[in-house]
């Protein structure tokens, strides 16, 4: 189905195009007469008059060999009237050179669309002027010059010159503007496939591809203008087979791109290019030798591209409908380009080996080279395909993005409720570790001091105020405990006032003044619950001793920052120093033994004047919590 429509199609389209660059009313006639020009220019009329008959070429043939290679068609009409604009309509016609009305010029002796390269010429209208004109018989002349074996005169149309200007204007549209929009399009289309970045699994059909448009373009451009220079026969035969030949193959080659299994199938043809390329190499040589039986090989040349053609057109549809009709790879718009393209060199090959053309319609031949303005259909499904494409690439990315984006929300979901779980499994980790420690601190502590009285009273050695003592120790432990734990996220600065705070009051009811210097900042970290309950038990130890002992007026607490970032911590009294039992007693190796859990130092001066115990501990910014 998609075969027969694309056919459908282009044969519609061809045959509209043949309709618009004939004017109405257009007839052939069965012959048209033709006398030699002389090397002169002058027409011969001393020579027997010829016949030209028309064929469905379409054109009026005549003879070189017979009439020489410069002759004059003779075209009489008749005018019961003579009308005012009236013109005279004539098809592309290889050669000419020179019309005339009644014997008068219209259009000098000057080349007016020779073009010299494989192009069949031009159609062009050219008015008639009414006093040029007579009542009756009336008769043009068409001066036309070959450069081969053929005179051709193509159709024509004597009638009214808005008719013949808008032929001619639908045939200059088709076989020039169009062509040039086609060369155009397909020049873009190769620039466009050679900047693109294609993957690796698509360049090998993209080279094929640009060879194709660059071929297609060379050959668009040869058979639709003029060389910049005159060309040969034998040279402009050449160029023209050599592309012909190429583009059936580069056709061949973009069919068989991509498929890994009939790539030896492309080696083969690359061969068989090469082997004809050689062949038409010795026969245009050969033709500067044997000079007209040349034209034989040519035909035999041209006989052999039109069976290449058939079988590629044969083979070539039936894959490009089949792919338009099941791939879904987004090239359908340049599969149903490549089908109209092999339709178009199909439907010209047909017209020159049989030398008819195409009937398209009752009195509607093909005239025109259909291949030169379908190339602007190429073109422009390359173009359509790669923007296809490229719409296609950006959306799958567009998706893939989308598509990452959610697959990223889930997994930060995942990573969010992930982090709430180990963050309430380490709160419960912490909470635990909590316990324990106050359990520990609790036994080790009061527990232990607790402990003590209990077997003291148990075994009756204890009185009144050993026991109060006892139990104002482990009251003051246990506030230790709670300060460590209300001042730890505080930071030491804190830790240090909760410890002011607690041991004011004993200072004071012991008659002796307390005096404080904080130089700690306020964002100076804490060292941990643990390591601040070990310092405040090393400075409670300190002031019960100073409490105790030293029979001073006066305590003192100082805290600084030392310029390495170590913490110093003073607590000083000016009494009569420590008491010999106290300095070897277990309580100062107990405060020596805390201070070294905290990695810091403990440093004691005690003499007639007094005694100062400094705590050192290092930077708690830089020491691991414990």
């Amino acid at each position: 189905m998609v075969l027969l429509a694309v056919i459908a199609g282009f044969l519609a389209a061809l045959t509209a195009c043949e309709v618009a660059i004939r004017p109405a009313g257009m007839a052939a006639r069965q012959a048209v007469t033709f006398l030699p020009v002389t090397q002169a220019g002058l027409i011969d009329r001393t020579a027997p008059v010829q016949q030209a008959p028309y064929s469905q070429e379409p054109v009026y043939r005549a003879s070189a060999d017979v009439a020489g290679p410069h002759v004059a068609f003779q075209i009489p009409f008749y005018l019961a009237t003579p009308k005012e604009e009236l013109a005279f309509f004539i098809g592309a016609t290889p050669g000419l050179q020179e019309i005339r009305l009644n014997d008068r010029v219209l259009q000098p002796n000057v080349p007016r669309d020779t073009l010299r390269g494989a192009t069949d010429g031009r159609a062009f209208f050219y008015m008639l002027p009414p006093a040029l004109l007579q009542p009756g018989a009336n008769h043009i002349e068409v001066l036309v010059e070959t450069q081969s074996g053929l005179l051709a005169l193509a159709p024509f149309h004597i009638g009214p010159a808005t008719e013949a200007a808008r032929a001619a204007e639908m045939a200059a549209l088709i076989s020039t503007y169009v062509p040039v929009m086609a060369i155009s399009f397909l020049v873009f289309a190769t620039l466009l496939c050679l900047v693109t970045n294609w993957p690796p699994q698509d360049r090998q059909r993209i080279r094929s591809l640009m060879l194709l448009l660059a071929i297609w373009a060379l050959r668009t451009w040869f058979i639709s203008f003029p060389t910049p220079v005159e060309l040969p026969f034998l040279v402009t035969s050449f160029i023209y087979y050599a592309l012909e030949v190429s583009l059936i193959f580069a056709l061949a080659r973009n069919l068989l791109a991509g498929e890994a299994a009939l790539e030896d199938w492309r080696k083969g043809l690359g061969w068989l290019w090469l082997a004809i390329i050689c062949y038409l190499v010795a026969v245009t040589l050969a033709g500067f030798v044997v000079g007209p039986a040349v034209r034989e090989w040519f035909k035999a040349l041209a006989w052999a591209n039109s069976l290449l053609l058939a079988v590629l057109a044969v083979i070539g549809l039936s894959l490009l409908a089949w792919g338009v009709a099941t791939r879904r790879d987004g090239r359908w718009l340049e599969r149903l380009a490549l089908m109209v393209c092999l339709l178009a060199l199909s439907i010209d090959a047909l017209d020159s080996i049989l030398a008819v053309s195409i009937p398209l319609g009752k009195g509607v031949p093909l005239t025109f080279y259909a291949a030169a303005p379908v190339g602007l259909l190429l073109g422009l499904g390359v173009i359509a395909s790669i923007a296809r494409e490229a719409s296609e690439a950006r959306r799958t990315v567009v998706q893939s993005n989308q598509i990452l984006a959610g697959r990223l929300a889930e997994q930060d979901a995942e990573l969010a409720r992930s982090y709430d779980a180990q963050k309430q499994m380490l709160q419960r980790h912490t909470m635990l570790e909590e316990r324990q420690r106050i359990v520990r601190d609790m036994h080790d502590g009061i527990g232990g001091q607790l402990l003590g009285l209990l077997m003291q009273v148990r075994s009756g050695g204890a009185d009144a105020p050993v026991v109060e003592q006892g139990l104002q120790a482990s009251i003051a432990d246990l506030r230790l405990i709670v300060d460590s734990m209300d001042s730890a996220e505080g930071g030491l600065a804190e830790t240090l006032r909760s410890f002011e705070h607690r041991a004011r009051p004993q200072v004071e009811a012991a008659g002796m003044a307390f005096s404080v210097e904080h130089g700690l900042p306020d964002d100076q970290p804490g060292p941990g619950p643990r390591p601040a309950l070990q310092i405040l038990r090393v400075l409670q130890e300190a002031l019960t001793n100073a409490l105790r002992h030293s029979g001073g007026t006066r305590i003192s607490l100082a805290s600084a920052v030392a310029p390495e970032g170590a913490v110093t911590i003073t607590l000083a009294d000016n009494g009569r120093g420590l008491p010999a039992e106290v300095k070897g007693g277990r309580g100062l190796a107990s405060m020596q033994n805390r201070a070294a859990a905290v990695g810091g130092t403990l440093a004691i001066a005690s003499s007639d004047g007094g005694t100062v115990l400094s705590l050192t501990i290092p930077d708690p910014a830089t020491s691991p919590p414990a």
